[in-house]
């Protein structure tokens, strides 16, 4: 009788496992490690990246957006220092025409996300922003992949 119920429990459970796994990762480790403190982002950095990825945002249950990203994060972002409970702004700008999206776990677990922020560009910007770990995927709107530049920066 218990490998009955584990087993109706399996193929209960199948669909949401299937989802979890074809959702965004912050667990596994991001392709680019960037530390910055609040100075640091006094002025604008960039960083270019190849948004786009396989897992369709559609499916995952967890966000309320749309769009492609990569599995692992596209960055990993420290913020060591915000003393001065600055505002950090997030952008991805997409080249050649490309309509981007943007997805990020915050150190405290919450997901964003923003598709048209600026036009076809997403930008999320993050009020007195803690310390800590931003898990960053560059997305798009569609399947394809292409070049964009992750932008960081910090405001009064």
């Amino acid at each position: 009788m218990r490998h009955f119920v584990a087993a109706v429990l399996t193929l209960a459970l199948s669909p949401f496992a299937a989802m979890a796994k074809d959702c965004p990762d912050f667990t596994i480790e991001a392709r680019n490690n960037l530390s910055y403190s609040e100075d640091d982002l006094w002025s604008e950095r960039r960083h270019a990246v190849a948004a786009g990825g396989s897992v369709d945002l559609w499916g995952c249950a967890r966000f309320d957006g749309v769009g492609f990203v990569a599995l692992q994060p596209d960055f990993n972002v420290f913020l060591t220092r915000n003393n001065k409970d600055r505002m950090i702004r997030f952008k991805i700008t997409g080249h050649d025409g490309c309509d981007t999206v943007l997805l990020i776990n915050t150190p405290s677990g919450r997901w964003l996300f923003n598709d048209d922020d600026d036009g076809v560009d997403p930008a999320i910007r993050v009020t007195s922003a803690q310390t800590g770990r931003y898990d960053i995927w560059a997305g798009t709107f569609g399947p394809d992949i292409c070049m964009a530049t992750l932008q960081i920066e910090a405001f009064p």
